[in-house]
């Protein structure tokens, strides 16, 4: 593994620790007690408010997540001084690439005249299969168990055996 996927897998790896650490102090702070929790609040003055960004010391530099957005990033000395870029978020990546192919999928079927495929709902985990699915399940059995005699059958009916 190359240097620069181990770095790439740390970085993920901070950023999926701090996000939630970040977020925690927000949540816990909850409304005031004696404010239902509808009432707007007074905005919290720029002295008594958290930073906007975290930082988190990584190797080859540090980690600087946005509290606001969210997003992370890493920050590194160069020879122009510190410059952080962003780290890239790979489920993003990921799900555009299962839409690019997708789309191709339905392109290709289309031009094979064939009409595009609907996406079927998959069923939860651990979910009981329905009488169709079982049904589909015991028609291939029986398929497969009627092939594979036919099979010996075959074999075995030059020697004059006896026949299943």
């Amino acid at each position: 593994m190359t240097r620069s996927a181990v770095d790439l897998r740390l970085v993920t790896l901070c950023a999926l620790v701090l996000i939630p650490l970040a977020a925690a102090p927000a949540l816990a702070q909850g409304a005031p007690q004696g404010t239902p929790q509808g009432t707007p609040q007074a905005a919290p003055s720029a002295e008594t408010s958290a930073p906007r960004f975290a930082f988190a010391p990584v190797e080859g530099g540090a980690l600087k997540l946005d509290r606001e957005t969210g997003l992370v990033s890493l920050c590194a000395k160069r020879r122009s001084g510190f410059t952080c870029e962003a780290v890239p978020d790979t489920r993003d990546a990921y799900e555009a690439e299962i839409a690019r192919l997708k789309a191709e999928v339905d392109t290709l079927r289309r031009a094979a005249g064939m009409q595009p495929q609907p996406g079927r709902p998959v069923p939860p985990p651990g979910a009981a299969p329905d009488a169709t699915d079982l049904d589909q399940a015991f028609a291939y059995a029986e398929r497969f168990y009627r092939r594979l005699k036919g099979l010996i059958d075959e074999l075995r009916a030059p020697t004059g055996e006896e026949r299943l």
